[in-house]
């Protein structure tokens, strides 16, 4: 049995990857896509990064380890701030300054998730979650 939507139909979906992504991309026929997936290496500092009144990679966070040094860079054009209630953490960050937290899980005492924002931005949604490892799945997680 012929099934003359099911041509366009398909088609529809495999473009809508394509025209939602917000960079053009010029691919060769049979040409992969560059993807870079990069490992965390958890002897490294772990990156957030306050753009465009959003924080990347803390959407949430990879689980951390309690010791793990955490870096917030301000990659934006204006300045962002990083809160972490419960804690000291309250501190601006003009474009291009970096914010060096040492030991998170220590700070935010263990296992568990942990909201943070950007108080100047909070409105837009500028907020992120970071994970220290040990805590259950949210699912799971008791408020």
């Amino acid at each position: 049995m012929r099934r003359p939507w099911l041509a366009p139909a398909l088609l529809s979906t495999m473009l809508v990857p394509v025209v939602a992504c917000s960079h053009p991309v010029s691919v060769a026929p049979g040409q992969n896509l560059p993807l870079k997936i990069q490992p965390d290496n958890p002897n490294l500092p772990y990156g957030i990064t306050a753009i465009d009144y959003h924080f990347h990679d803390a959407h949430p966070t990879r689980p951390l380890g309690m010791t793990r040094t955490v870096i917030v860079t301000n990659e934006g054009t204006v300045v962002h701030n990083v809160t972490i209630p419960g804690t000291t953490v309250n501190k601006d960050l003009k474009p291009g300054q970096k914010l060096v937290i040492p030991d998170i899980g220590r700070l935010l005492g263990g296992p568990g998730y942990y909201p943070f924002f950007c108080d100047l931005h909070i409105v837009q949604g500028m907020a992120g979650v970071i994970v220290i490892a040990g805590a259950p799945p949210p699912s799971q997680a008791t408020p």
